[in-house]
């Protein structure tokens, strides 16, 4: 590890040349400047660790040293201790006025300069550290951001088209949002992209699935306790909506929640405070509520499981998610993703699947949405000599396997599976600009394949 550079400004020669001895023999690298001019003339040229500026010179003396320094240098820290024989109290306030980071009197001890010059460097290290952990939150942040933002969920349905535009408007206002849809299409992704695309995307995103919470134990969890506020409570806990401050809570299965739950968390969107189990104090929160459900909310009101002004109070925007089986169009490009992120996962060079793999899953009937789309593929990984996906390698859920059902239009109109095909061969070649290999590709299949499919349906370019 290089060794610290100090520099001496000191318009005395036989000053400069004890003190850099003396710091030379602690282990320090030292280089000199007579004037408050070759010292700036330096800082052109090497980035000392600590500058030992004396104040009394000809021409600049060492405040205005100090002041073009610091201005030369900014953004950098670079601490300065001035030497100086004046010990008067307005000498040290400008000192410090104008940048200067330690005061030492003349005549000093060695040792308390080597000490004064030891506790700068540590203050420098942690400078240092603090900004090396500062960029790896940003990357992070930014990671997480690319990661979830909308425009990484899968799909270019027409039906997945409406909730782009849906998630557009719920990131671009902090106004409570509710996700309708079925176990496994995708409510907490929606719920993080939005998040992760709007001005909050830097503060916290808390996701709490409320069905997995005993009720005696969901209004401390997201409220908080006071330290022996019921048994069990050995120390105090801020709570989930505190934690989320300034950010995001994402309530999963919200109609899982006890009335009186309910009723204190519309207390809090409506007063925007909290207030701690066993604490009579209203804490102040900023947090943006998304809630989620899979069943249907408005049944849920009317049989008691939602209250009614709750419903109201957090059905600002309404974002219904449509099952797989709604948007089949989405499957090919769906399992391409699906493929390039277990490759990735898996160290895998899987290429796609055959056709006979994609009519047998374009015939079932997916009743766990994406999340068993996203099983099914995972168990075709486990199989190490396959490198592309055949038939035969697709194990289906028995709760919904059999004979092919009917793919279903966005107007929720049935097609033939020939006509589900020839539909998805055209929306890719439509979407491509008409270009097989590209076309080809988003299907998911190889171009020798297209041609044949082209021909079959007798779709001409």
């Amino acid at each position: 590890m290089e060794k610290p550079l100090i520099l001496i400004v000191d318009d005395d020669v036989d000053n400069c040349a004890v003190l850099e001895s003396r710091l030379k023999r602690r282990d320090y690298r030292v280089i000199s400047a007579d004037s408050g001019a070759q010292a700036l003339k330096l800082l052109h040229e090497v980035q000392p660790d600590i500058v030992l500026l004396d104040v009394m010179m000809p021409a600049m003396d060492g405040f205005e040293t100090c002041r073009q320094m610091r201005e030369m240098k900014k953004g950098v820290f670079m601490p300065i201790i001035i030497l100086t024989a004046k010990d008067d109290k307005e000498s040290r306030i400008k000192g410090f006025d104008i940048g200067a980071d330690d005061y030492v009197t003349k005549p000093f001890d060695m040792d308390e300069l080597s000490a004064r010059i030891r506790a700068m460097l540590r203050i420098k290290e942690l400078k240092h550290q603090i900004e090396a952990k500062d960029r790896e939150i940003n990357r992070l942040a930014g990671e997480l951001k690319e990661k979830y933002q909308y425009s990484n969920i899968i799909g270019n349905s027409r039906a997945m088209n409406e909730v782009y535009e849906k998630m557009r408007g719920a990131a671009g206002i902090s106004s409570p949002v509710i996700i309708c849809g079925e176990s496994g299409t995708g409510k907490e992704l929606v719920a993080k992209g939005i998040h992760y695309s709007s001005t909050m995307a830097s503060k916290p995103f808390i996701a709490v699935n409320c069905a997995a919470l005993p009720s005696e134990l969901i209004e401390s969890e997201l409220f908080g306790h006071k330290k022996g506020a019921f048994t069990g409570a050995n120390t105090a806990s801020e709570g989930l909506f505190r934690a989320a401050d300034g950010g995001t809570i994402f309530l999963d299965e919200i109609t899982e929640m006890s009335p009186d739950v309910q009723a204190k968390l519309l207390r809090v969107l409506q007063e925007g405070t909290v207030r701690m189990v066993g604490s009579p104090e209203e804490i102040p929160v900023s947090v943006r509520l998304i809630a989620a459900t899979n069943i249907n909310i408005e049944k849920a009101v009317k049989d008691g499981r939602l209250r009614e002004d709750l419903y109201y109070r957090i059905n600002v925007l309404n974002i219904k998610l449509p099952t797989l089986r709604e948007r089949k169009e989405d499957i090919p490009i769906l399992v391409q993703g699906i493929i390039s992120k277990f490759n990735a996962k898996f160290g895998r060079s899987v290429k796609g699947v055959t056709e006979e793999a994609m009519h047998a899953l374009l015939a079932h009937d997916w009743p766990g949405n994406v999340r068993e789309l996203q099983n099914v593929m995972e168990r075709c990984f486990a199989i190490p000599e396959a490198d592309v996906i055949d038939a035969k390698h697709i194990q289906l859920s028995p709760l919904s396997a059999g004979s092919p059902v009917p793919a279903a239009t966005a107007d929720g109109e049935n097609m033939s599976l020939d006509d589900a095909e020839k539909k998805l061969i055209l929306d890719a070649l439509a979407k491509t600009g008409q270009n097989k290999l590209k076309a080809a590709k988003l299907l998911g299949i190889h171009r020798s394949r297209l041609y044949k499919k082209l021909e079959r349906y007798g779709i001409k370019i």
